[in-house]
């Protein structure tokens, strides 16, 4: 195999002029290229030239055999001028352009009837790939004026060309030319091409080793043995604990983290990595090591490491695990903080939410029963006259009717941490004896248990403290309607990409003092996403049909003759009756009858449950219940609701309450 290389090697110097070896520039390498086709082209020019020249002057034809003697004789020349320090460019014009003419002379003098002209077909491609595209293709040029002179004006060759023959010599010629030329320019752009290609390739393996020596994540290859390549991060180091990587196996780093079975598992993995037996999807879903437990197997340092991999074609058949390993210790931690926290924070809401939905009178009472049972507790606690397990006795009791009474409230979240320490009460009260640890346990869980209670005082405080006097209660009823809807208002606007302004023109302190403020709020919070979501038009439409690209709710509650009266506006686009009724006829919900009889029963149509017409549903409408809920609320008030719509200009919902009836419903 040596043998033959270093043989090609000498060819190769003898074809490109001893000037060249095993060139690695792509511009060495096009010069070089030259250099061969050049030294071949005239080499068998000169063995051509030679012998033809014998052969003619056999013949007779004395001027035409030392012509091509001749000139063979100069290719020969030229073959040792390239092999000199003369410049490339300047053989090949010395040799290429009297070539020109010598085809041209061939075409000029007819010769053998006119055969001997087949040299110029080699011309073009000689002259292109020797002296490249300009270059080559002017001279083509020239040697193409010379044909057409010599085939086309009668008398100026010594041969008569037929006229078919003359043009068809003529069209072979350009379209090797044409040839030429296309195959030259293809090339160089390939090659301009391949340059960049292989200076973006350079450019990205330089960032990617940068990239790979500043890695925090280890990141390696390794074969179908699980052997470790030469080619992985210096992170992967710091990960493992070693710098003595290369060539071991990456299972033999696991010995001390993962069990034997647990590691044929593994390899098992690794083998469907390297089949490709699932997608990557499903092979990251199902890696045995995602996240786990890693111990250093130098200095016992326990980490926690995530882990993937994945398959590498390096091509002949090459196929390699590229894995990744991350030192995710610090994460880890924070994430197992973070949930705690997480989990106390709901832990803390829920019982804060739990707390808000009892009546604070009731709450108090129940506080007082705790702080009774506690003090009964303590009083066991310091009761040295009885023994250990009557005194779990009587605080299993105590925990019990505490129990019972968040149990009744509906504190769920609350009862629930009782009802476990009264489960570790039970267990302890059912023993022999009884260690002076576990009743410190016990102690120690009834201080916790207290300690919420004393949370439980103040969140009850805060709430009485919010309600308390007459016209602080009026001002946050007020802020509490008013911010709801307003939020309803934004929220349902930014989700249709509609602007919206919502205004209250007026709001009457005695509503919110004596009427159904639930109701109201739940009522106009429906019509209010309703009027954004199938009332105002999107602002391109608005703008087109000449308003403002901003919609407008207004709202006004009013107290008169003891009675609420509300009115809701919007300046949308109205109730399309066309669309409700289309709706309502593929519903079954709609028979035609008098103009007075349609409306009405479309009317019914659209607060009828789960009529909607919108054609598809969100968290805004769709699902057909929101004004089926506001007839309901407004009927269960004995109110009323009266709808006026104007096609273009918007929709008006009156609704009136009978307060006494509210009050009394409310109550």
């Amino acid at each position: 195999m040596a043998g033959q290389t270093e043989k090609s090697s000498r060819v190769l110097r003898l074809l490109s002029s001893g000037k060249f070896d095993n060139p690695r520039d792509d511009a060495v390498l096009e010069e070089m290229i030259r250099y061969v086709i050049f030294n071949i082209a005239l080499f068998f020019g000169a063995a051509f030239l030679i012998l033809f020249g014998v052969s003619v002057l056999r013949e007779g034809n004395t001027a035409q055999g030392i012509f091509d003697i001749g000139f063979g004789a100069v290719c020969a020349l030229f073959i040792v001028l390239l092999r000199t320090r003369t410049p490339f460019i300047v053989c090949g014009l010395a040799v290429l352009a009297p070539f020109g003419l010598f085809c041209a002379y061939l075409v000029l003098g007819g010769g053998e009837r006119g055969f001997a002209h087949l040299w110029i077909y080699a011309y073009p491609m000689l002259v292109i790939f020797v002296l490249g595209l300009y270059a080559g293709t002017i001279l083509s040029g020239v040697v193409l004026a010379g044909i057409f002179a010599c085939t086309l004006i009668p008398g100026f060759a010594g041969f008569t060309y037929a006229l078919p023959i003359a043009l068809r010599m003529i069209a072979v010629y350009l379209f090797v030319t044409a040839l030429a030329v296309v195959y030259e320019r293809v090339r160089v752009v390939k090659d301009r091409w391949v340059r960049r290609l292989r200076a973006d390739l350079q450019m990205e393996r330089d960032e990617i080793t940068a990239m790979k020596d500043n890695l925090k994540t280890g990141i390696f290859l390794m074969d179908k043995r699980y052997v470790i390549q030469g080619a992985y991060s210096k992170a992967l180091e710091k990960v493992l604990g070693t710098d003595e990587i290369e060539g071991r196996r990456f299972t033999s780093f696991l010995t001390a983290s993962v069990k034997a079975k647990e590691r044929d598992i593994l390899e098992d993995y690794f083998g469907m990595v390297l089949n490709r037996s699932f997608d990557a999807k499903m092979l990251e879903e199902i890696n045995p090591i995602a996240e786990f437990s890693f111990v250093g197997e130098h200095s016992g340092e326990t980490k926690t490491l995530r882990s993937s991999f994945a398959p590498v074609d390096r091509g002949r058949g090459e196929f390699f695990i590229l894995g990744t390993l991350e030192d995710v210790t610090e994460a880890a931690v924070l994430a197992q903080q973070l949930a705690g926290e997480e989990a106390k924070r709901e832990e803390e809401m829920r019982a804060l939410f739990e707390v808000i939905q009892v009546e604070p009178s009731v709450f108090n009472d129940f506080i007082e029963d705790m702080d009774y049972e506690f003090g009964r507790i303590n009083g066991i606690l310091k009761d040295t006259g009885l023994s250990a397990a009557e005194a779990m006795v009587e605080i299993y009791q105590s925990i019990h009717a505490i129990k019972s009474n968040a149990v009744i409230l509906g504190l769920d979240n609350f009862s629930g941490k009782l009802h476990g320490l009264e489960s570790e009460i039970k267990e302890l009260r059912e023993r022999e004896e009884l260690r002076f640890e576990e009743m410190l346990h016990i102690t120690v869980e009834l201080e916790k248990i207290m300690r919420e209670k004393d949370r439980f005082r103040d969140t009850v405080g805060k709430i009485q403290s919010f309600k308390t006097g007459m016209g602080e209660s009026r001002r946050q009823d007020r802020y509490v309607l008013v911010e709801t809807l307003t939020k309803a208002c934004e929220k349902a606007a930014s989700a249709q990409d509609k602007r919206v302004k919502f205004t209250i023109e007026e709001l009457d302190g005695m509503v919110l003092e004596h009427g159904p403020r639930r109701v109201i709020k739940e009522v106009l919070t429906q019509l209010v996403r309703n009027a954004v979501y199938h009332g105002i038009e999107a602002p391109e439409e608005r703008q087109a049909q000449g308003k403002d690209g901003e919609g407008s709710i207004r709202l006004s509650i009013k107290y008169r003759d003891n009675k609420v009266s509300i009115k809701l506006a919007d300046d949308g686009r109205g109730l399309d009756f066309d669309k409700i009724r289309a709706k309502a006829e593929s519903l079954n919900m709609f028979k035609a009858g008098g103009p007075e009889r349609d409306r009405n029963q479309l009317l019914q149509a659209l607060f009828a449950p789960g009529f909607s017409t919108a054609e598809s549903a969100d968290v805004h409408a769709g699902r057909g219940i929101g004004l089926n809920l506001v007839k309901e609320r407004i009927r269960d008030l004995h109110g009323s609701i009266k709808l006026q719509t104007e096609p273009g200009k918007g929709t008006v919902f009156n609704i009136t309450i009978p307060l006494e009836d509210a009050a009394q419903k409310a109550s």
